[in-house]
């Protein structure tokens, strides 16, 4: 029964939950506090201005009733002077709270991209992109609930409410606790509807980030989807969600309207009370006129406080499940503590050594098992064998992408984990087998490999790669614009850009992860030669499926579930009888290769 209870209260906050979340945006909100220091004082005026303004009203009602034409003059300057402040005071507040707001919504969108960027590549590949751009489109803005006006009104509503209270009874006692009579009555009404609030406000977070998920799925998959006639499909589920957000959307406002009217009411009861029985009094002279204006003018001030938090709450609501998504991944470790950046290589003089290495993507399907396997300095060392046989892994832990659950991969003798990321990643060069190109143009792309690349470079590495021609023929040159991830360029054209970074970055470690996969026989062969000048006094490794591009290699290591089953030369392997015969007669002779697996299977 217990659990049960728990579970059914989950949806709900509750006090550790707005701990959790004033404690991580504290921080933030200390990093601006003139802000808030201003708008703390401007909350001071503020409740001058209510009490002055209230007695201003009744002040000037009873010197109407019972003065003259000069006293009511008197009064003319002092009101004024109230609206002046009034209007100077809402000025600066509204200014102070937009400064304090943003730049703490600035920082906390700083310090989460600055997080993203350090996490684990395990825990990145877990994350979402559409999940990971709704936390910056929408919970990240939706902070306004715990900062600025909100978070200060958590202290001006309790004095406003304490500052009236006391003034109020020194008007009359008995007008007062007529007024308090009704005040647990709003109070409870606002538990019960916060707690709805709570749960409907997280389940419209959850839908909206999966729209954000949808949406960002069928931009980068337009192919895919128009291939397989998907349109329909996934418009029909666009207008399912769509209309999910809608009806949470509409329970939420009717929730709160339920609230507010319930507000209204009990303010109309309050004032038709207050009304009728100081009516009363001022007939039996207990009090004046112009003290029961005051009187009905600040009692709304009474109710205010509790009332007023609807609004406040709803805002409380949508920060707190907002930022308990942020939270979720902010509590993710990161693999480092300094954002990486690039730093001048060494030359390693020493090999590459996977030593003892059990690595693993999911827990019980080991990819490597006691893995070992050392690469001479300034050699190059082929990995060849079926899809799913750790190649790629390889390369992946010896970036740090990944860490080993167990053994150790060292370079130079000495283990990868005591290199930083900077100088690890600055000393590899890496042409992975998919690749990625940022939106912008093909010599911003290039000049990423490192800092400072000339302009002499860049055309000696785009030569090499064999794309300056293609390059010229573009519109603008080296400053076209390619598109996002290159989407104006052919595979081949993208590949032949990922090798002229490679060339760029100049690492004493190479990289090659099927780097000739998408060219075509001619433009490999000269490709081909331009990487076999480049791999010269460098530690390479290359993965590649079609043999004749590392048949020069100076090792060839065949590899099959996780382990090295053969290795040496490539005139060494095609004599004995292996896998890597096998793979040879696949590269080079598909159809006795078909044919061979049908008479096999015979």
């Amino acid at each position: 029964m217990k659990e049960r209870i728990k579970s059914l209260m989950k949806p709900y906050v509750f006090m550790k939950d707005l701990r959790r979340v004033f404690s991580f945006v504290l921080p933030f909100i200390m990093r601006r506090w003139k802000a808030y220091m201003v708008i703390l004082l401007l909350l001071g005026v503020d409740i001058c201005l209510t009490i002055a303004f209230a007695k201003f009203y009744g002040d000037i009602t009873d010197t109407a009733i019972h003065g003259g034409y000069q006293q009511i003059l008197a009064f003319i300057p002092y009101g004024a002077l109230i609206i002046l402040i009034n209007i100077a005071s809402s000025f600066s507040y509204t200014y102070f709270n937009t400064i304090a707001t943003n730049a703490v919504k600035m920082d906390i969108q700083n310090h989460f991209f600055h997080h993203i960027l350090r996490l684990p590549a395990a825990d990145a590949s877990n994350l979402h992109s559409g999940e990971l751009m709704s936390h910056f489109s929408n919970d990240i803005h939706g902070v306004d609930g715990v900062i600025g006006s909100n978070l200060i009104s958590l202290f001006r509503l309790p004095i406003i409410y304490i500052v009236v209270f006391v003034y109020l009874v020194k008007i009359n006692l008995t007008l007062c606790l007529v007024s308090l009579i009704i005040a647990p009555i709003a109070a409870l009404s606002g538990v019960v509807f916060r707690l709805l609030l709570r749960k409907n406000v997280r389940r419209i977070h959850h839908v909206v980030g999966k729209i954000n998920s949808l949406l960002n799925e069928t931009f980068h998959g337009f192919n895919v989807i128009r291939s397989f006639t998907l349109e329909k499909k996934q418009y029909k589920k666009f207008v399912n969600q769509n209309q999910e957000l809608l009806q949470l959307e509409l329970k939420n406002v009717k929730l709160q309207s339920w609230y507010n009217t319930g507000g209204q009411i009990i303010g109309s009861i309050t004032l038709v009370l207050n009304l009728s029985i100081g009516a009363l009094f001022v007939s039996k002279g207990m009090i004046t006129v112009g003290a029961l204006l005051t009187f009905l003018n600040l009692v709304n001030h009474l109710f205010y406080p509790i009332t007023g938090m609807a609004s406040l709450w709803a805002g409380f609501q949508r920060s707190v499940a907002a930022l308990e998504r942020v939270l979720n991944v902010l509590e993710k470790p990161a693999d480092f503590q300094e954002l990486p950046s690039f730093s001048p290589s060494r030359a390693f003089v020493d090999s590459i050594t996977f030593q003892n290495v059990t690595f693993s993507y999911v827990e019980n399907k080991k990819v490597l098992e006691q893995f070992n396997l050392t690469i001479p300095a300034g050699k190059v060392v082929a990995l060849v064998g079926p899809s799913g046989a750790g190649k790629s892994t390889l390369l992946n832990l010896l970036q740090g992408f990944y860490k080993p659950q167990m053994g150790e991969i060292k370079i130079a003798g000495k283990p990868i984990h005591e290199y930083s990321a900077s100088e690890l990643r600055s000393s590899i060069a890496h042409v992975p087998q998919e690749t990625f190109l940022f939106a912008g143009t093909i010599r911003e792309n290039l000049m990423i490999a490192r800092p400072h690349v000339t302009g002499k470079e860049m055309v000696e590495a785009a030569i090499n790669a064999n794309i300056h021609g293609f390059i010229l023929s573009m519109p603008k040159g080296y400053d076209t614009e390619i598109g996002e991830n290159g989407i104006k360029l052919s595979g081949g054209q993208k590949q032949r850009m990922a090798i002229a970074r490679a060339i760029l970055k100049d690492a004493p470690i190479l990289l090659l992860d099927e780097a000739t996969s998408a060219l075509d026989g001619e433009t490999e062969y000269r490709v081909k030669k331009a990487l076999d000048e480049l791999m010269k006094g460098r530690t390479t490794i290359v993965i590649a499926h079609r043999l004749s591009t590392i048949q020069n290699a100076d090792v060839i290591m065949v590899m099959n579930n996780g382990r090295i089953v053969q290795s040496g030369t490539h005139e060494e392997l095609i004599r004995q009888t292996g896998l890597y015969k096998k793979l040879n007669i696949t590269s080079f002779h598909p159809k006795r290769a078909r044919a061979l697996s049908l008479v096999s299977k015979s």
